[in-house]
């Protein structure tokens, strides 16, 4: 079997703001392939604190092509969108239409170098610690907004035959840090689901 590049493009939760014991559900993910000792899985966390689609678009082919192994397997992951939906100053961030061209634009990119694509779907937040934001008080998240945008992601998923794995539940408020950002227990439940979601894929 040939070993895998996992690659992880996403923001601050990718990244792994808010666990402090293993550095994020990525990093918590790799120790979790690194138990099974017939493979070996390469998985570079390409996420960046604060980032949108727009930014992952801009970078993802300089970014993948600089840590790409042609000899091996590729899983691509994006998880991506909860900071597209804020509303800064009562006015979207980015709009759904421009949200839409974005997802297409990954999904039609990343499929040039790999079938295996995985779309996380989009978080919870509590409301009452991020509408507004403590450390930036022009910018609200709203869930209602969150579950429109997670909802395009998984349409266009479904037309383009692209995985997407469903997120908006599996958090309680208590499980965020800041109201936004998993603490280690919400990252870890984001491992397990993902983990659980890896070991059906045939690749």
């Amino acid at each position: 079997m040939k070993d895998i590049d996992i690659f992880v493009f996403g923001d601050s939760i990718t990244y792994g703001v808010g666990d402090n014991e293993k550095c994020g559900w990525v990093n918590r993910f790799r120790l979790d392939l690194e138990k099974n000792d017939n493979r070996t899985f390469n998985i570079f966390n390409l996420g960046i604190s604060g980032d949108v689609t727009e930014g992952v678009k801009n970078r993802f082919n300089a970014e993948f092509n600089a840590r790409r192994d042609k000899e091996n397997e590729t899983l691509i992951i994006f998880s991506i969108g909860v900071n597209d939906t804020q509303d800064v100053n009562g006015k979207d961030r980015v709009t759904l239409k421009e949200f839409e061209k974005n997802i297409y634009y990954l999904i039609n990119n990343a499929k040039q170098y790999s079938d295996n694509i995985v779309f996380l779907g989009l978080t919870v937040v509590d409301e009452t610690k991020v509408v507004p934001l403590p450390w930036n008080k022009q910018k609200s998240y709203f869930n209602k907004k969150i579950v429109v945008f997670d909802n395009k992601i998984r349409e266009i998923c479904e037309k383009n035959n692209v995985k997407y794995l469903h997120m908006f539940d599996l958090l309680s408020i208590d499980e965020l840090l800041d109201g936004i950002h998993p603490n280690n227990v919400g990252h870890q439940k984001i491992c397990d689901k993902i983990t659980k979601f890896f070991e059906k894929l045939k690749i």
